[in-house]
């Protein structure tokens, strides 16, 4: 069968476009201010390349804004860098326990005991986790003048507000919704 060229060239071409336009229109249209072009490109990279989180540690992010002397700059500074080793370690935990549970869905075994010890004991490294962040984040607040507590209260409550408001946006778009 001997095959036309221009035909062939015609298919591919109409092919190409059938394939292009459902991305096209899956498109959102502010795709070029988060990854590369815009007002919003910084914001926006930074959050793809896991920098947008956690502003110096977790729940430091609250301390933004706040105009933080030396001193406090100084003391939350050998605060979070005390915190980061005993973090490390307790998720060494987290992983060591679920690493042990993957391996033994691996082999096909189950044995309940063990399973339950190994979920305890991750959960156990959770809590502990979630314990040194706030006593770290009390140790922080302590730093602060009482002007700095207001004005962060202010500020919290401000970032609650338009975190909603951007939650009820995608709601109304038909976005799914991400928690928190």
């Amino acid at each position: 069968m001997k095959i036309n060229t221009p035909t062939l060239k015609a298919f591919l071409v109409a092919s190409s476009i059938a394939l292009a336009v459902p991305l096209v229109a899956q498109a959102r249209p502010d795709m070029d201010e988060r990854f590369g072009e815009g007002p919003r490109c910084e914001e926006g990279m930074r959050k793809h390349e896991g920098m947008g989180r956690h502003h110096g540690g977790p729940g430091m992010g609250m301390l933004r804004g706040l105009d933080l002397s030396d001193a406090q700059r100084d003391r939350i500074f050998e605060l979070k860098h005390a915190l980061a080793p005993k973090l490390r370690d307790e998720m060494k935990a987290v992983h060591a326990s679920r690493q042990s549970l993957r391996e033994m869905m691996d082999k096909g075994e189950y044995d309940a005991a063990k399973v339950k010890q190994l979920t305890e004991e991750g959960a156990a490294a959770k809590a502990r986790m979630a314990q040194l962040t706030l006593q770290n984040q009390h140790e922080v607040y302590q730093l602060l003048t009482p002007e700095q507590r207001t004005k962060m209260s202010e500020l919290r409550e401000q970032r609650a507000e338009r975190r909603e408001a951007k939650r009820e946006a995608r709601r109304m778009e038909g976005a799914p919704v991400q928690p928190g």
